[in-house]
């Protein structure tokens, strides 16, 4: 039985500290005690803190006391007492006839040294009346600092690209005709009856017309004077004729622009006149070769990193790509990540202590036993929390706990609109922003969400101009904790980008992790605020104050 043990203990450290009291000084015997005390107390708390280990206590009659009955009933309670009153060996300060003692009698020399110099009983720092302390500290927080990753891009530019197009030259000429027409004159005195090849021939004038052949012959007839003959020349022409000169013309059309991007530009590269026969036909051209010169793609390199370069308290982290050239290995845009920390607001906050040692007394000397620092405390702190935190975020349909959703925010890349600010940084162009962008920001700045990445939300010519940020964002800083350092315990992905898995754990799941393994200093702050003291550093306080209350009734002496 822990009791028993607790005795056979308290027995023999009495039978060593008389057997060796003629050896040792009073300080050695102290010392010797107080490691002996300590080891004894370290061997016996797990038995004497386990379960039902009140019961091996002599005497015990566990917790349903009689008094209590009185609680509501304060007239049976002065009934009782004064029955009482006679009966016992201890009686009322109001008793005339209560035994009365000579406080000159008491040595107070150890209560006066330590109401001198409490802080060589109490630690440094305690005042008598326990409102401070410096015995075991509280896991400390991180003062308001917290660290995140922030990004910013850059287009490294592209020389453009140049291309060559010579077109063709298609000559066309205008098809051959026959024309014939004939000439009838006066054999006689040559005067023309008719001639029809000037009208045969005038639809050729801007073209050519060569004689092909001529057949003349001689025609008698009788005259018209009724007398004689009468003879007449008459001549057939036949003619080819074409109805103009032969055009020539360059095929721009077998010259197509790479991509929309390109400019061009046309330079002769022939430019001597001449007359050239081309197909059998006779040409004249100022230029006789055209060359067409393309500039294609190019940009210049752009940035908006030089603010974040330009603080102090951000560091570059890493590179990523945003968006790829149609050869889908160049990178157009990168996205650049910083690692930042947000400035402490104002002064850290004051250490805050689980107070502290054992005070005792022996013949007149008062010293204390120190406690260990618990190692458990955080452990507790969290799994308080987590259980609060787990009755309302159960999700009795997945079987879920600690799941989030999926906020996004936008921003133009090398724009004015950026409605993805980051931590502790205000949105510079809110009328610009969704009522998304203005939720994310909101839950990214109290330290809700976590950065699942970004991806290119829209593009021109392949060149991403729009981007968004990804974010899993929870109902607490301790549930983000739990997912960003659960999953990784487990091997759980986020998923991508733009389709994360924001979604919690099974009940499975969460019986695996580990929380001691897990760093939660962000929110051990939070915490510590929250906590209420241990009965026992309780009742140590109002003990302090008693003290207090009896020096200052007797005028501190």
């Amino acid at each position: 039985m822990n009791g028993a043990r607790l005795l056979i203990s308290c027995a023999a450290l009495l039978a060593t500290c008389q057997l060796a009291h003629a050896q040792m000084t009073s300080s050695d015997a102290r010392i010797e005690g107080e490691a002996l005390g300590e080891g004894v107390r370290d061997s016996t708390s797990d038995s004497i803190l386990a379960s039902g280990a009140e019961t091996d206590v002599p005497t015990y009659g566990g917790t349903d006391f009689p008094h209590l009955d009185f609680v509501e009933d304060p007239v049976g309670l002065s009934t009782a007492g004064e029955a009482q009153r006679y009966a016992d060996d201890y009686q009322t300060v109001l008793d005339p006839y209560r035994t009365t003692f000579d406080p000159t009698t008491i040595d107070l020399s150890s209560a006066q040294a330590i109401e001198a110099d409490p802080d060589t009983y109490l630690g440094p720092g305690v005042a008598p009346d326990g409102s401070s302390g410096t015995c075991n500290p509280l896991p400390s927080g991180s003062g308001g600092a917290l660290t995140y990753l922030e990004s910013c891009n850059t287009d490294p530019g592209q020389a453009p690209t140049t291309h060559m197009c010579r077109p063709p030259l298609s000559v066309t000429a205008p098809p051959v005709e026959t024309v014939s027409c004939e000439d009838l004159h006066d054999a006689g005195t040559g005067t023309d009856e008719y001639d029809t090849c000037p009208a045969a021939l005038a639809p050729y004038t801007s073209g050519t017309c060569d004689l092909v052949s001529s057949q003349s012959n001689t025609v008698v007839e009788d005259c018209e004077n009724g007398g004689g003959y009468c003879a007449y020349n008459t001549t057939h022409y036949v003619y080819e004729c074409t109805a103009g000169p032969p055009s020539a013309t360059f095929d721009w059309g077998a010259c197509l622009a790479p991509d929309a991007s390109c400019s061009s530009a046309d330079i002769c590269v022939d430019s001597v006149p001449a007359t050239r026969v081309v197909n059998g036909a006779e040409i004249t051209l100022p230029c006789w070769e055209w060359e067409r010169q393309y500039s294609c793609g190019g940009r210049p390199a752009q940035s908006d990193c030089s603010s974040l370069d330009a603080r102090p308290e951000c560091a570059f982290s890493h590179e990523e790509c945003l968006s790829y050239d149609a050869d889908g290995v160049t990178c157009n845009v990168f996205d650049r990540w910083y690692q930042c920390t947000t400035p402490n607001t104002g002064a850290p906050p004051p250490p805050a202590y689980v107070c502290g040692d054992d005070l005792y007394c022996i013949d007149g000397e008062c010293t204390s036993v120190t406690r260990e620092a618990s190692t458990e405390f955080k452990d507790a702190m969290v799994a308080m929390n987590v259980m609060g935190e787990l009755r309302d975020d159960f999700d009795p349909d997945a079987l879920k706990i600690f799941s989030g959703e999926n906020l996004k925010c936008t921003k133009k890349l090398f724009g004015l609109s950026n409605c993805c600010s980051g931590k502790g940084v205000p949105l510079l162009t809110p009328f610009l922003c969704s009522s998304e962008d203005r939720d994310v920001d909101k839950k990214d700045d109290a330290g809700l969400c976590h950065n699942v990445g970004t991806y290119c939300s829209s593009k021109i010519l392949g060149v991403c101009t729009t981007k968004k940020q990804s974010y899993c964002c929870y109902g607490s800083k301790l549930v983000r904790i739990l997912n960003e350092q659960g999953k990784a315990q487990l091997g759980m992905a986020w998923g991508k980008p733009k389709d994360p898995d924001c979604e919690g754990f099974l009940i499975a799941q969460f019986q695996q992790l580990d929380l001691s393994q897990m760093d939660f200093g962000e929110v051990y702050a939070e915490f510590v605020d929250a906590a209420k003291l241990p009965d026992e550093i309780e009742m140590s306080i109002q003990i302090q104050e008693k003290i207090e209350y009896y020096y200052t009734l007797h005028g501190g002496v």
